[in-house]
């Protein structure tokens, strides 16, 4: 087992406690022991060991897990279980060979930008068929369509990220230089949340360098097992963003960020780990660098808001990013910020997850609404574009009206004129 052998020692140190069972997002709605984190490292263990075959209900149970790191989190035993799933997906993906259409359309449109340009511009055409065709009786054959959970894709816009900022975004006697990581989402389906990023950033006193020719990080290829191409893209991001000289590297994709910091020095030990280090050294979350890099949160005049919010999974499970986006939206809203239940809880978007397992992501993001509705307030705000889109989907197929918006978004609105 040679993607898994690299992690017997952690697959060894689940102890089988059962902690995760209190925290995972699929074991919360399907209570079935292969549905948590300890079921999936005894069904991986019996792999390694040679007492389970590659079988299609072992690939079901590895592939349906959210990846949200909860159970990681809040191990005692601190064993890395989404890099342990990770090697089994990869596992999977090299012996056993089987072949789905998402990862299929993930190696063929993330390898590269002119792919993912491609991509993208499908999407845009395809988004227009299935909406109108979601209205009409022929729903029930499109995919996303369950009789609690059908799916709304956001439109995708004409112009993304890329072309509507210029390479530099300069300022009056600039403090340093930021270099705006954008990923997928906000590029090409929430630019608005990019132009925010670059106000924002300015009026904190930075010069903020947008590489245009940005591809995807790659993460959702690692999720999905595809090892070999998340590497390339790896190698290409480290490539390009070597050559940018900045004094960070600043996301406001909680996933963008993490695969950065962590994934990329862990993959590119032979070929560019000096280089990867170096980036993984100067990555921060938009929000962890504005409370800790800046006086940005002096500079708010607040804005006549009520909110809650929600905590991305890859930002408070994976980089530990928890008080900052809360510090600093208190700062940025007269109404203030009403904590809901289970905020760190995951909303079921989980990337991949979502497209894989669209019925399970649904029911764990109608868990997320309820506890929204509950605090009575007319916004949620999260970290994550991913979230933002999970989450406005399921409150407007819930019937609230309450509306999703990005930290930056709120931020901008709070900028002092």
């Amino acid at each position: 087992m040679s993607n898994l052998t690299n992690y017997s020692d952690e697959i060894f140190k689940c102890i089988r406690c059962g902690a995760c069972r209190a925290v995972c997002p699929t074991f919360g709605e399907e209570l079935d022991e292969i549905a948590v984190a300890r079921g999936r490292m005894a069904l991986i263990e019996a792999v390694t060991g040679g007492e389970l075959a590659l079988t299609d209900a072992f690939e079901k149970a590895v592939f349906d897990c959210a990846m949200c790191g909860a159970c990681k989190a809040g191990c005692p035993s601190g064993v890395d279980v989404p890099a342990v799933i990770e090697a089994a997906r990869a596992e999977l993906v090299e012996k056993k060979r089987s072949e789905g259409l998402i990862r299929f359309l993930a190696r063929k449109s993330l390898r590269d930008k002119k792919s993912l340009d491609r991509a993208f511009s499908l999407m845009a055409l395809g988004r227009a068929a299935y909406g109108p065709l979601a209205a009409t009786p022929l729903a029930k054959y499109l995919p996303y369509q369950y009789e609690d959970f059908k799916r709304n894709f956001p439109k995708i816009p004409r112009k993304p990220l890329s072309k509507r900022i210029p390479p530099v975004s300069r300022v009056r006697n600039a403090k340093g230089t930021v270099l705006f990581y954008a990923g997928c989402v906000i590029n090409y389906v929430y630019p608005e949340i990019g132009v925010a990023a670059v106000k924002v950033l300015n009026h904190a006193g930075y010069d903020v360098v947008f590489a245009k020719e940005e591809p995807c990080c790659g993460k959702p290829l690692l999720s999905l097992g595809e090892t070999g191409v998340f590497r390339s893209v790896a190698e290409k991001n480290v490539s390009l963003l070597s050559g940018v000289e900045a004094d960070f590297i600043v996301s406001a994709c909680p996933t963008c960020s993490l695969t950065l910091r962590d994934d990329y020095p862990t993959i590119l030990t032979e070929t560019a780990s000096d280089k990867a280090a170096a980036i993984s050294a100067k990555v921060r979350d938009i929000n962890e660098f504005l409370l800790h890099e800046t006086d940005f949160i002096a500079r708010l005049d607040a804005a006549e808001m009520i909110i809650t919010y929600h905590d991305p999974c890859h930002l408070a499970h994976g980089m530990g990013v928890k008080k900052e986006p809360r510090e600093l939206l208190d700062a940025a809203t007269l109404g203030g910020l009403v904590e809901m239940r289970e905020a760190s809880r995951c909303c079921g978007f989980g990337g991949s997850f979502s497209f894989l397992n669209y019925e399970l992501s649904g029911r764990i993001a109608n868990r997320k609404v309820r506890n929204i509705i509950n605090t009575g307030v007319p916004a949620v705000v999260t970290a994550c574009p991913g979230c933002m889109m999970h989450i406005g989907d399921a409150l407007r197929q819930s019937g609230s009206d309450a509306v999703a918006f990005h930290t930056l978004q709120i931020f901008e609105k709070a900028i002092k004129r």
